[in-house]
């Protein structure tokens, strides 16, 4: 390994690849190239024959279907390919000259994947991000790069001399934090742009041995919620114990449509002792570990998928999308805690004996049939608790306030679920909403998980710094 960027596409487009199962691109095929475009994503291009025929099978316009489609690919130096999640988008031909050029063919790339049947076994996976930023953050660790050039002269060759010299460069920058979660140890190290052409804000996670998947998985959202930050998961390599390359994986990106680097760089709690954006290694564990630890619990990959696209929408729907993100984080609290929160205003038991009683009043009044079928289908849901009671009973469990504006936040959610617009005049009342919203979800997830003892208030003029159990204030 000479740099720390990308493997996967490199391979795939420099190691004499060849296809060697075209699936539905159009084949004889001679030559192609992977990259990816401005939203991220893996786009193949082909050239094949002028008169090149495909297999693959013609799809109805706007059908929603699973992309399976693969090819198939073969090094002379023994290395294995495969495109997966293949789809053809365009074809062009070209004439120069009144004679007709290639086929050039377009298609995009969900998974690429590179392997070597032949190599030693990894020892080390290294988890490549976007939208990792250095700045705003002080991190704990600094990382060396020496660069050394070797520059021989030879003077006259058959009988005169040989003059060497050598030179290295050295540079420091402090970007970098060494972490443990479960036993396991990695670097989250923030990257410059120069490491990764067309990169905008690269960062990796190296690990230390070969964790699974699911492990990954956790520990990037994990470090997204820590840091406040929508993590980019480009893909992986896996490296033999002297670092060469065993297997890539390579995959389309999600980047929120490219939002994801406009949102605000906003850290859920502090994660230093000294000043804001300073990134302690004992804090980012202890978060990092706390979240990997809930993750299953509370299902955290759907509630970072909802978190973040609350954070990428725009203010008059935004709030609509914080209160889900709240809701599923309540609900799966009252799942996970059985008997901690109540289920309905009455108890089962009490429910059962009223329930009986509403259905016999419905049965004798005298309405029509299907009025009082009507009824009947409302009784299931008559005893839910509404979601703002639920919101104080789970709060007062976690021995939270919950505070008047952010008790009118949540009130006001609702207006936005149903198409109100924002009244004029009132759009910086409609953004501390969303502020006040953001911060209820950050508390009640900072002390469900025992992530941290504080939160930052964002919805205050300085940000403050508040313990979790004291609601957010916009005064200050």
């Amino acid at each position: 390994m000479h740099d720390l960027t990308e493997e996967c596409l490199c391979i795939l487009n420099n190691s004499l690849f060849e296809i060697a199962d075209p699936g539905p691109l159009h084949q004889p095929i001679r030559r192609f190239s992977i990259r990816r475009d401005e939203k991220l994503r893996l786009i193949l291009e082909t050239e094949a024959d002028p008169n090149a025929i495909s297999a693959a099978v013609d799809q109805a316009p706007g059908m929603v279907r699973l992309a399976t489609e693969r090819a198939l690919l073969r090094s002379v130096g023994g290395l294995e390919g495969e495109f997966f999640g293949l789809v053809p988008y365009s074809q062009h031909h070209q004439f120069q000259a009144g004679a007709e050029q290639p086929l050039k063919e377009l298609a995009q790339v969900q998974i690429a994947k590179t392997n070597n049947p032949s190599g030693a076994s990894a020892l080390y996976v290294i988890d490549w991000l976007e939208n990792l930023p250095q700045s705003p953050y002080t991190w704990p660790e600094a990382s060396d790069v020496v660069t050394k050039t070797i520059t021989t002269r030879r003077i006259s060759l058959h009988d005169g001399i040989t003059i060497a010299s050598d030179t290295e460069r050295f540079s420091t920058s402090r970007n970098s934090a060494k972490l443990t979660v479960d036993g396991i140890t990695f670097y989250v190290c923030a990257l410059d742009g120069k490491d990764r052409t067309g990169a905008i804000k690269p960062g990796c996670i190296v690990y230390d041995g070969v964790p699974d998947d699911e492990f990954r998985k956790k520990v990037r959202t994990g470090l997204s919620f820590a840091m406040g930050i929508y993590l980019i998961d480009l893909g992986t390599t896996h490296y033999d114990a002297e670092w060469n390359v065993v297997s890539t994986l390579a995959r389309s990106a999600y980047s929120l449509r490219r939002h994801a680097f406009d949102i605000e760089t906003l850290q859920l709690a502090p994660l230093g002792d000294r000043f804001l954006n300073e990134l302690g290694a004992l804090q980012l564990t202890r978060a990092i570990q706390a979240f990997v630890t809930a993750f299953d619990v509370l299902n955290l990959a759907n509630l970072h998928w909802a978190f973040w696209h609350a954070c990428a929408a725009t203010p008059h729907i935004a709030p609509v999308h914080f209160g889900a993100a709240i809701e599923s984080l309540l609900s799966a609290y009252t799942k996970a805690n059985s008997g901690k929160v109540r289920k309905g205003w009455a108890t089962q038991d009490e429910w059962k004996i009223l329930r009986a009683a509403l259905s016999d009043v419905i049965a004798s009044a005298e309405v029509s049939v299907e009025v009082k079928a009507a009824l009947k289908d409302k009784l299931p849901t008559f005893n839910g608790i509404d979601q703002r009671q639920r919101l104080k009973d789970v709060m007062a469990t976690l021995n939270l306030e919950l505070g008047e504006d952010e008790d009118a936040a949540w009130r006001r959610r609702n207006k936005a679920a149903h198409g109100m617009p924002i009244p004029q005049g009132q759009e910086v009342a409609a953004i501390r909403d969303m502020k006040l919203l953001r911060g209820l979800f950050q508390r009640l997830l900072l002390r469900i998980t025992n992530a941290a003892e504080q939160y930052i208030d964002y919805a205050s003029p300085n940000h403050e710094h508040r313990p979790l159990s004291q609601p957010s204030s916009t005064i200050g």
